[in-house]
């Protein structure tokens, strides 16, 4: 019997090509994102002996969320893999930022991920096997000064991660931070995480989605707690821990102010 993926932010970037990966092995993947004709054309390029499932849910709202982890217990659905890939990003000064906007995003990096892992850790731990991998970020490691929310965000998701594992693993069920460093799709452009005016895309390197994609079903075939994807995230995952704080805000405000940041 082939495996069974739930993907969240399937219609493109990550999400797309995990799902892509995960069909190309003749999983059954069942693909979820809000945006209905960029799901289905998502979905229709995909290979693979099974064809995919789709879901149009708005994971940040909470009533949805709520209803289609309904529907999918009347069904008996319990995936073998939930990849945790949907999430929003917010730059720029704090205290500047639009509410809304920061409040979307936590909805969803946050409450929304630890929902989708609460549900599935609890079924995968009754069936004894399953695999729970969360996009997490090289940024959760340290507090960072015009990104501020968005890292905190991602501290939370690999801290919950890793802890998740500790109490899980005995029972069957592995669950996995994935930490890449910027990535090249639409994440970072104005009306999303806002980044392009800033020096951290002008002077480190980034890596592709289908790299990131990689790096999930690798942490999901060799059960591996943490992964870190490429030298850059290394870097910044590595030097959180010796780099004098005061040094390190200073750094990271030069990174991540850029133009459109006020004071």
């Amino acid at each position: 019997m082939s495996q069974t993926y739930l993907i969240t932010g399937a219609s493109e970037g990550i999400g797309l090509e995990t799902a892509r990966l995960a069909a190309q092995s003749g999983a059954a993947v069942l693909m979820v994102a809000r945006n209905a004709a960029k799901l289905h054309a998502a979905a229709a390029t995909l290979g693979g002996v099974v064809r995919p499932e789709t879901a149009v849910v708005d994971l940040g709202d909470a009533s949805a969320l709520e209803a289609f982890l309904t529907a999918l217990d009347a069904r008996g659905y319990v995936p073998d893999v939930l990849v945790n890939n949907a999430g929003a990003g917010a730059s720029g000064a704090f205290v500047e930022a639009d509410w809304g906007k920061l409040n979307a995003m936590l909805r969803l990096n946050v409450q929304a991920l630890a929902r989708l892992s609460h549900w599935a850790a609890k079924g995968m731990k009754a069936r004894g096997h399953g695999s729970i991998v969360n996009l997490s970020a090289a940024v959760a490691t340290r507090p960072m000064p015009y990104f501020a929310a968005y890292a905190a965000s991602k501290a939370f998701v690999t801290n919950l991660s890793i802890a998740m594992d500790s109490e899980l693993r005995s029972g069957g069920v592995h669950v996995a931070a994935v930490h890449p460093p910027a990535v090249r799709t639409g994440f970072s452009s104005a009306d999303k995480a806002d980044l392009k005016t800033t020096l951290v895309l002008k002077l480190f390197p980034t890596v592709g989605p289908v790299t990131v994609a990689r790096s999930v079903l690798y942490a999901i075939t060799r059960k591996r707690r943490s992964v870190t994807v490429g030298p850059v995230a290394g870097i910044v995952l590595g030097s959180a821990a010796i780099m004098p704080r005061s040094l390190d805000l200073a750094f990271m405000t030069l990174l991540f102010k850029g133009k459109r940041a006020t004071v």
